[in-house]
């Protein structure tokens, strides 16, 4: 029996409506009829659908509405980019995307059928994506602290190379004086020497001089005295 085109969209829709429900039984425990389910539920119906951004054209559409194509694709990508997670949990999902404080959020709930899911997965990565982000800003801070403290080392090492410098040559500098007075007290003793020893020898000639002197003295006190004549007559 061949179907005509409407009969085969309805088929295809049935099918679609009877995968979706029993998806959202297997996901949340809910007990959701084929022909009640929706692609874009309220929150009082108890779950929402997750799906990635490159699929999100699968719920732009009602089903009623839909082709065979669509239903086909979702039947495909449920479980892989399409899932049931309860309303919170999507909630959530968005505000953590929009990097909202989890003060703002209401808690989620936990169910242990949404564990495993790429929805909790991708919640996950991204947690764990943000905290990386924020290392890496610490590490950045960080790194530009110790880049401002190695500047600072450095200039006050450069400074102390330059005044080691100038005290090295003013160490040289007084070397060479210390030299030069050492050289000339050197010489002046030498002179000294010199002095002392010409003054030592004129004191000994000095002496022998006055000796001879006093020999000379002594032989004329020492010269007999006249005789005096008598004459008789």
């Amino acid at each position: 029996m061949v179907l005509s085109s409407n009969e085969k969209r309805a088929f295809s829709r049935q099918q679609c409506r009877e995968a979706l429900a029993a998806h959202i039984h297997n996901r949340l425990g809910l007990v959701v009829a084929p022909s009640q389910v929706r692609l874009q539920p309220s929150a009082g119906d108890g779950y929402a659908w997750s799906v990635t951004d490159s699929k999100k054209s699968l719920l732009q559409s009602n089903l009623g509405s839909g082709s065979v194509g669509l239903y086909r694709s979702i039947r495909e990508e449920l479980g892989r980019s399409l899932e049931a997670v309860t309303p919170q949990t999507l909630q959530v999902a968005q505000s953590e995307r929009d990097h909202l404080p989890k003060e703002e959020t209401p808690p989620a709930r936990s169910d242990k059928k949404e564990s495993g899911s790429f929805t909790a997965k991708i919640r996950e990565l991204e947690c764990a994506n943000r905290e990386m982000s924020g290392e890496l800003d610490r590490t950045r801070m960080h790194l530009k602290d110790f880049l401002r403290e190695k500047n600072e080392m450095q200039a006050e090492i450069l400074r102390l190379q330059g005044e080691l410098g100038g005290v090295s040559s003013r160490a040289s500098h007084l070397e060479d004086e210390l030299v030069r007075v050492t050289r000339g007290i050197r010489e002046a003793m030498q002179v000294l020497e010199v002095h002392q020893t010409r003054e030592g020898s004129a004191a000994e000639h000095g002496e022998g001089q006055d000796v001879s002197v006093d020999s000379v003295d002594g032989t004329v006190l020492e010269t007999p005295p006249f005789l005096i004549r008598v004459d008789a007559s």
